[in-house]
């Protein structure tokens, strides 16, 4: 483990994963520690699970192509999200997390055990 805190998680392999663009991961730390993983262009993506506006679901959204960058929408409101950095053109901000593949395993970076099922 690092100084943060966090570790290297297992999510699953390439193949399982890349069946989705947008899936929830379930956190051992509760739902306000879930994560959404999206695949785009051959690529994984973490962020927050819920929308830093009014906490929308953002694994339940739609990836566009804006500006030239990949972003994710929020179903409840609108508001666009950057892929790689979590940015959002009106100040809001959704914190993302470093995604590794290693021999066709994904990784995320994070703090906490997640799974693609609620236990």
């Amino acid at each position: 483990m690092d100084d943060s805190g966090k570790e290297w998680r297992y999510l699953g392999t390439k193949e399982e994963l890349a069946k989705k663009k947008c899936q929830r991961l379930y956190s051992t730390g509760g739902k306000v520690y879930d994560l959404a993983l999206f695949y785009h262009e051959g690529k994984f993506y973490a962020m927050e699970a819920w929308c830093s506006h009014l906490g929308g679901p953002l694994f339940s959204g739609e990836i566009e192509d804006y500006k030239g960058r990949c972003h994710i929408m929020c179903p409840w409101h609108g508001y666009m999200f950057d892929l790689q950095d979590g940015t959002n053109e009106i100040g809001l901000r959704q914190e993302v997390h470093e995604v590794k593949t290693e021999d066709d395993k994904v990784y995320v970076l994070y703090k906490t055990e997640l799974s693609l099922s609620a236990k």
